[in-house]
């Protein structure tokens, strides 16, 4: 069902195999960079219909610029190898309402990547400064202090 490939005695990689006449595997995640140069192309590849549902109809709704944007996203998401949350991202999207590719980035951000917060910096106390200028040397400037 699946064939491995090794360097070294070190696994580097898997794909799926299949032994039925005329059956054609392929891996979707491979091919989306591919997609980012011609997005139009999409639904005449022979893998769409294997990416998840929610991804298809979205793309299917999709065209020009936003379509390019919505693919970088993918590509972007199955390169950080979270193939799996693809489908996550985009369901929290629609249940907020927002469907364009910035908030379908923000929305994966949120699920894959664990927002950083350092703690808040714990000094001792501020430093009192003593500092106390001379400014009488302004006071030929507005007449010395008769004018006070």
């Amino acid at each position: 069902d699946h064939v491995e490939f090794f360097h070294d005695h070190h696994p580097v990689g898997h794909y799926r195999r299949s032994y039925k006449t005329n059956d054609e595997v392929y891996d979707w995640t491979q091919y989306v960079s591919v997609l980012c140069k011609k997005p139009g192309a999409i639904e005449h590849t022979r893998f769409f219909h294997q990416m998840p549902q929610q991804w298809q109809t979205f793309l299917e709704q999709t065209s020009g610029r936003e379509r390019k944007n919505a693919l970088q996203l993918l590509s972007e998401i199955v390169s950080d190898g979270n193939a799996a949350l693809c489908a996550d991202a985009l369901e929290l999207a629609g249940e907020n309402g927002r469907t364009d590719a910035d908030s379908l980035r923000q929305c994966y951000y949120m699920i894959a990547k664990k927002e950083y917060r350092p703690d808040p910096l714990k000094l001792p106390g501020s430093p009192v400064l003593n500092y106390n200028p001379n400014l009488s040397a302004y006071d030929g400037l507005t007449g010395g202090g008769a004018n006070v």
